[in-house]
C-alpha cells in the first residue's frame, strides 16, 4: 500500500477523540450490550506503522463491531477506506453523525460481520448478539475477502470467536488486528495455504 496521508496529528487525534467521547457521554452508557471503545491513540500508533512497514496489502479497512466510528475515523486520518459494521443501531447513527461531523470518508452499516454458516464458529460469545443473515455485508457490497485489513475488539474470551471467522472469510494476505488492552494491539496476516493466521507481533 503506498501514498497514503501521514497518521493523524496531535491536533486531529485531540479533535476526534472529544467529539467520540462527546457521543459516548450523551447515549453509549444504556445501550443494550454496553460500550467500551478502543484507546484511539494507541490504534493510530498501530495503523501508523501498519502503513509505515507497508504491511497492508491495499487501503481498504473494516471494523467489525464499529461502535462510535473512532476506530475507522483514525483509520481515514491514516489514508485507509474504512467501513464499519456496528449491530447497535443507535452506534450506527451515532458513527455516521461523527463521519458528517468530521468529514471524513467512511461508511456504516447495521447488523453483524457474521455469515450464513458461521454457526459453527460462534463458540464463546456470551457477549456478542449473534445473527448471520449477512446483511450487513450487501449493504456495504462488500465481501469479507475485499478487505485489506480487519480491525476487531472483542470481549473476553471471544477472541478465538473472531481469529476463527477471519481465518474462514479473508483473502490471503489480509491483516487483522485486534485490541486486547489499552496499550497494544495484536497484527495476525492469513498467508496463502496455512490454517493458522501469522502473527505479525504487538503494535
Amino acid at each position: 500500500m503506498s501514498a497514503l496521508e501521514p497518521n493523524a496529528s496531535r491536533q486531529e487525534l485531540a479533535r476526534l477523540e472529544a467529539a467520540v467521547d462527546q457521543r459516548g457521554s450523551a447515549g453509549a452508557r444504556g445501550l443494550d450490550g454496553g460500550y467500551v471503545g478502543s484507546n484511539l491513540a494507541v490504534v493510530d500508533r498501530a495503523l501508523a506503522r501498519i502503513r509505515d512497514e507497508d504491511l497492508a496489502r491495499g487501503p481498504l479497512f473494516c471494523e467489525w463491531g464499529s461502535g462510535l466510528g473512532g476506530v475507522c475515523a483514525v483509520a481515514a486520518l491514516n489514508g485507509f477506506s474504512p467501513l464499519g459494521i456496528e449491530i447497535q443501531a443507535e452506534l450506527v447513527d451515532s458513527a455516521r453523525s461523527l463521519a458528517l461531523d468530521l468529514d471524513l470518508p467512511m461508511s456504516f452499516a447495521h447488523g453483524t460481520f457474521l455469515l450464513p454458516g458461521d454457526e459453527d464458529l460462534a463458540t464463546g460469545t456470551d457477549h456478542t448478539r449473534l445473527s448471520f443473515d449477512g446483511l450487513a455485508w450487501d449493504a456495504l457490497d462488500l465481501a469479507p475477502g475485499d478487505c485489506d485489513v480487519v480491525f476487531a475488539y472483542p470481549w473476553p474470551g471471544e477472541e478465538a470467536c473472531v481469529d476463527r471467522v477471519f481465518a474462514r472469510h479473508a483473502s490471503d494476505g489480509a491483516l487483522l488486528v485486534t485490541f486486547h488492552d489499552w496499550d497494544y494491539l495484536l497484527v495476525q496476516r492469513k498467508d496463502s495455504g496455512e490454517t493458522e493466521l501469522a502473527s505479525l507481533g504487538w503494535m
